[in-house]
């Protein structure tokens, strides 16, 4: 993610951080030192702006099995060892307008900020499987997504928030972000950052009072079928063009992380 230079590091502050694992001097851990060096330099190379790595090693057990069964669930048959944060910043709701893109076999619904982020992934998936590993895509959805902020939020540098989007340490809940599981020996966390608080939100219902369409609660429990009905109702969207409305977004919007 994001270097945040209004907040200078020590080297005590970035050690700390450096799992004593990674400090090993066997063969195995410099494959990881690696491995790290390569994907860090493609995610800078192609100015990505957020990028994080997650070693299911270093993350709780409950989050392991989250992750397997994510991987699992998209027909990813191996061993997760980790996963890789890909993420586009909504530097302007356009960014999530709806558009129609025909294709084959009809029109496909989706936003600029998923294409982008997408094409991320897909670009990390070749590196990664060109290397040897395999991979599973977790795509980035438009809605909200509990569960896979959850995942993300195991990376101990963003938040899963109560509107049920991942809240990223250096952009607050205006990201769209996807998830690359692999098998490959990653090295996780960032020491560019400190790691982020989980209970961020504490009290704030500012997006739970917002939804127009109830899909929201305090106890992060979301109902896809309300936010869906909501905002594919034409009454409730802006058609900017034949092919492009702005649908609710309100979750994201009002949320005052940074």
């Amino acid at each position: 993610m994001k270097k945040d230079w209004n907040a200078p590091r020590t080297r005590a502050d970035v050690e700390a951080q450096i799992f004593d694992g990674y400090l090993e001097k066997d063969d195995e851990t410099q494959q990881r030192r690696n491995l790290a060096l390569l994907l860090q330099e493609c995610a800078f190379a192609e100015h990505i702006p957020i990028y994080c790595a997650i070693d299911a090693e270093y993350i709780s057990a409950e989050d392991r099995k989250a992750m397997q069964l994510a991987a699992d669930g998209v027909g990813g048959d191996f061993q997760v060892r980790g996963g890789i944060i890909l993420g586009e910043n909504i530097r302007e709701m356009f960014l999530f307008a709806e558009q129609g893109i025909p294709e084959t076999h009809g029109i496909r619904y989706t936003t600029a900020a998923e294409l982008v982020t997408e094409n991320y992934m897909l670009h990390f998936r070749e590196v990664l499987e060109t290397q040897g590993y395999h991979t599973a895509l977790i795509m980035p959805d438009v809605l909200p997504d509990p569960e896979l902020s959850k995942l993300m939020a195991s990376s101990g540098k963003g938040a899963a928030g109560s509107n049920g989007r991942f809240i990223a340490g250096a952009y607050g809940a205006k990201v769209c972000c996807g998830l690359v599981l692999t098998d490959a020996p990653l090295m996780g966390g960032d020491y560019r950052f400190p790691d982020y608080p989980s209970d961020v939100c504490g009290d704030c219902r500012l997006c739970v009072d917002a939804c127009p369409a109830g899909a929201l609660s305090m106890d992060r429990s979301f109902v896809r079928d309300l936010c869906l009905a909501y905002r594919n109702d034409p009454e409730n969207q802006e058609e900017v063009d034949e092919y492009t409305v702005r649908k609710c977004m309100r979750c994201m919007e009002v949320c005052p992380a940074r």
